[in-house]
């Protein structure tokens, strides 16, 4: 069923589960996919609990659903030059830039995102972060647009200063490079070979402890392959859970405690989630 929004369309009841990575989860309470700016400001006006989704890579939705209304931003992509929209997809921005000769952004191969949301966990792994890429950001901060340098962003290990802020777009830092396709291809390759890259999973589980990395800290505790109905942990790499195709939100959430306490009961050591988990326990 839709209802009136300003401008905007709303529909509720909306199934989250095909919009995320690991397809899972259930409904949102309202739902809706802005066209522009000024679509999205009339949103966010509306007050009330709002929740904005990317590509729906790094996000475990509750099989209950969420409450208030989500915002899926993938309608606002375009590119001009280096400055690109929080819609875009990452994958394909990553690509484009590669093509071009431009360097900073290949060590993002392979990370399912759209810019928005990459920019706002400042998204990457060990061959580096979006962050050091990105110039100045765009957002949406009580209700107005505001441009936010690389430094009032406060970039950090999976995650920045934003706080509630909405990305809405991203001015890149890019310089030319003619190595900058071969060093692509090899970080892809690798990351092929060592991660479960095109099965149904939300990207890494857990925040690396400050020892040893998550994946190895599971392995090492015996727990590749272990599983909860529809959900094991990758035998590729321990850090990414993968729904078979007949998982739950249920059954992942019930496999995070299994390995957080048996590594716990194992090495002490207390794994943190990386995801972000929407919805009611």
């Amino acid at each position: 069923m839709a209802i009136a929004c300003p401008d905007v369309l709303l529909r509720r009841d909306v199934p989250l589960a095909p919009l995320t990575t690991m397809k899972v989860g259930g409904t949102a309470d309202l739902f809706a996919e802005p066209a522009s700016l000024e679509e999205l400001s009339a949103l966010l006006s509306r007050g009330g609990p709002i929740r904005i989704l990317g590509s729906g890579a790094n996000l475990l939705v509750r099989d209950s659903g969420v409450r208030g209304l989500v915002i899926r931003l993938h309608r606002l992509q375009r590119r001009r030059g280096l400055y690109v929209e929080a819609g875009r997809n990452l994958a394909t921005l990553v690509k484009e830039t590669v093509a071009e000769g431009r360097a900073g952004l290949e060590c993002l191969a392979g990370v399912p995102a759209t810019v928005g949301g990459a920019v706002a966990m400042n998204a990457g792994g060990r061959h580096g972060e979006i962050g050091s890429a990105v110039k100045s950001v765009d957002v949406i901060e009580e209700g107005r647009l505001v441009r936010r340098s690389r430094a009032e962003v406060g970039f950090r290990y999976r995650g920045t200063a934003l706080g509630s802020a909405v990305v809405v777009g991203a001015e890149l830092d890019l310089g030319f490079d003619p190595g900058v396709r071969a060093r692509y291809e090899e970080i892809l390759a690798a990351k092929k070979a060592t991660q479960p890259l095109g099965c149904r999973n939300a990207g890494c589980m857990f925040r690396n402890p400050t020892v040893l990395s998550a994946g190895r800290v599971i392995d090492e505790a015996g727990l590749k392959g272990r599983s909860v109905g529809g959900i094991h942990v990758s035998r590729k790499h321990a850090n990414f859970f993968i729904n078979d195709g007949s998982g739950t939100a249920d059954d992942a959430f019930r496999l995070v405690d299994l390995v957080r306490e048996e590594v716990r009961r194992r090495t002490g050591i207390e794994l943190e989630l990386e995801i972000v988990v929407w919805g009611e326990a």
